[in-house]
């Protein structure tokens, strides 16, 4: 059963199928042509999403499908086409199939180049809402190799596979991305620096930057060193004004001061005394609600 072609499964059922043979072979022919010609997956999209429509046909080319021991891999010639035609059909139980008995044991298994192919099915046909689950599950095995690489982790993904999905997946490019900012924000307070360590140029960070947070880097990274002194006026009674400057990177106790006046309108001191009330305030909040 091993070396049974997906192909030969679906004139197998056609013929067990008189009513649906002539569809199913139609899609056996398709799917052949499709092999030898090499065409691409939007090819493949164009010549197999008409013969996706029905409903019964497309439950017996699942379940012929599922017949296959081991589930379908890309060492079958005919893999690439049949995973197309299954994702260009709406209903549920394709889906579910696609997402549930084929990447879930890629993931399990780390079967990186099938879920690079559903990489680029995927791509191909953005918009689908109906493949939403698929997507998250192939993203999140990238997202997950990625961010063990950022800690340091050891992965089986090579840096080429991970980027490879990273470039066709824009969900999976937004989440990178965003996580890139999240872990290298608490080492700059510039945007040129922050670029520097996410690995891109300056123009192609502040671009999608801007497309993934709606405003430039240099302004969201003020507004999160302003958050910062507040946290730190407002959290860290024991700190000096001196060590707030340090800790959030001013060169000097002027420069401090004048971005506090620039800012907040008020200077360092007094930033200072309210954080002190607000934590003297929050301080005798807790210590009457825990007597209640």
């Amino acid at each position: 059963m091993e070396t049974t072609t997906l192909t030969s499964l679906l004139r197998q059922t056609a013929a067990e199928n008189p009513e649906k043979a002539a569809i199913m072979d139609t899609i056996a022919d398709t799917v052949e042509t499709l092999v030898r010609r090499r065409y691409s997956v939007r090819r493949m999209v164009s010549e197999l999403e008409p013969l996706a429509q029905d409903r019964e046909v497309m439950r017996l080319v699942v379940e012929a499908f599922k017949s296959h021991v081991p589930q379908p891999a890309l060492t079958l010639r005919d893999y690439r086409p049949c995973m197309v035609l299954i994702a260009c059909s709406p209903e549920n139980f394709a889906f579910r199939y696609l997402c549930n008995d084929l990447v879930a044991v890629y993931e399990r298994k780390y079967m990186t180049a099938e879920l690079m192919f559903f990489c680029d099915l995927l791509c191909r046909m953005r918009g689908r809402f109906y493949l939403n689950c698929v997507i998250n599950r192939v993203c999140d095995y990238f997202f997950r190799a990625r961010r063990d690489t950022l800690r340091h982790q050891p992965t089986p993904l090579k840096e080429s596979e991970m980027q490879y999905a990273e470039s066709r997946m824009k969900e999976l490019e937004k989440a990178v991305f965003r996580l890139k900012v999240k872990m290298y924000k608490w080492r700059t307070f510039t945007a040129e620096e922050l670029a520097d360590m996410c690995g891109m140029s300056h123009s192609h960070f502040r671009s999608l930057f801007e497309k993934y947070y709606g405003c430039p880097p240099a302004d969201w990274l003020r507004r999160e060193r302003m958050e910062r002194i507040r946290t730190d006026m407002s959290y860290r009674p024991e700190l000096t004004v001196g060590e707030i400057a340090e800790r959030n990177d001013f060169p000097s106790a002027s420069n401090f001061s004048d971005f506090c006046r620039r800012q907040f309108d008020r200077s360092p001191q007094e930033l200072k005394a309210e954080g002190e009330e607000e934590w003297r305030e929050r301080r005798l909040e807790w210590w009457n609600g825990d007597r209640r």
